[in-house]
């Protein structure tokens, strides 16, 4: 019976990870994780540091993911569709930047974790 309750538990599928460094001259740095369960549920995690301004705009495969306000140059902020946020389904592979103004300013792959 608890082999039965075990498997009907929400589980992770898939971990990706993007490690994010600086591009076109900028040189904040971060890390996007994306999460999926075997319920369909998705969480993205964006950490970034030394951002300049008030806000940045995280981009998958040039779609938009997630809007993030800075405080001092970091954020750490975790979207999960649990929670009502919404979350891109992402796949390996998928080019992630972090834009300002329109200009990229990190960016990275996610890959398995």
């Amino acid at each position: 019976m608890l082999s039965a309750l075990l498997k009907m538990l929400p589980r992770k599928q898939a971990e990706l990870e993007a490690k994010l460094i600086g591009v076109n001259g900028y040189t904040g740095c971060g890390e996007v994780e994306f999460a999926i369960w075997n319920n369909g549920a998705r969480e993205l995690e964006v950490e970034l540091k030394g951002v300049a301004g008030r806000e940045a705009s995280v981009y998958a495969n040039d779609r938009l993911a997630a809007t993030v306000d800075l405080d001092n140059g970091r954020v750490d902020r975790t979207f999960d569709t649990r929670h009502g946020d919404a979350v891109p389904d992402l796949i390996e592979g998928a080019r992630i930047e972090v834009r300002q103004n329109g200009e990229a300013i990190l960016e990275g792959v996610l890959v398995r974790d």
